[in-house]
């Protein structure tokens, strides 16, 4: 009776990929801009217009450094230097979800992979803090990657010699659904309230 269970556990025959914040952790750049907003005067909407001008791609590609992204954007805030307290904030925002507790028993029925627009300098230290590292096979972080999500080239790397009729994907943002969709990867917009979860349990059949 266990035997099937286990090798089921050892060779899944299903790939699961998630994106990290908004699925399996709290979401920190509002908070963030929040925070940033709080200390410049500035609204939370024109920094986080300003991020996604000036910052986001460099930043999420690995082309711009961390230190240069806080100094920076201090500077474009109007601030001689970025309060240690934006960092904090960053890294509080990224609190284990809900949906953490699902993920031993999504990783008997699946391959898990994790994939991210993010900083590995940020993301990797609260995967291990929050003991969720060893869930996933695979982790793609786009400061290492160098390419970030919805650009297709993300989706080919990871993808790989996946079976794609047995793949799902999981992001919190519309158009990286919408580009996962467009290879034919099945697909589910992350909602708020994480009734999408209950969506993974049905298609592995939990």
């Amino acid at each position: 009776m266990r035997s099937r269970p286990r090798l089921h556990c050892e060779a899944p025959d299903r790939t699961l990929l998630l994106d990290a914040c908004g699925v399996v952790l709290g979401e920190p750049m509002e908070p963030l801009f929040r925070a940033v907003a709080s200390s410049s005067g500035l609204s939370p909407t024109v920094v986080a217009q300003l991020f996604r001008q000036r910052f986001r791609d460099d930043l999420w590609s690995g082309r711009m450094d961390e230190t240069s992204f806080w100094t920076s954007l201090a500077a474009t805030c109007g601030l001689e230097r970025a309060p240690a307290e934006w960092r904090t904030v960053l890294d509080q925002s990224m609190r284990a979800m809900p949906v953490v507790r699902r993920l031993p028993s999504w990783g008997r029925q699946a391959r898990l992979i994790l994939v991210s627009n993010h900083r590995h300098e940020w993301l990797i230290p609260r995967l291990e803090a929050l003991a969720l590292a060893g869930h996933f096979s695979d982790v793609w972080i786009s400061s290492l990657t160098g390419v970030v999500k919805p650009d297709r080239a993300v989706y080919d790397r990871v993808l790989g010699s996946t079976d794609l009729a047995r793949t799902l994907y999981v992001d919190d943002k519309p158009a990286n659904v919408a580009a996962a969709k467009s290879l034919g990867v099945t697909s589910l917009l992350a909602d708020a309230d994480g009734r999408w979860s209950e969506e993974v349990d049905t298609w592995l059949g939990c």
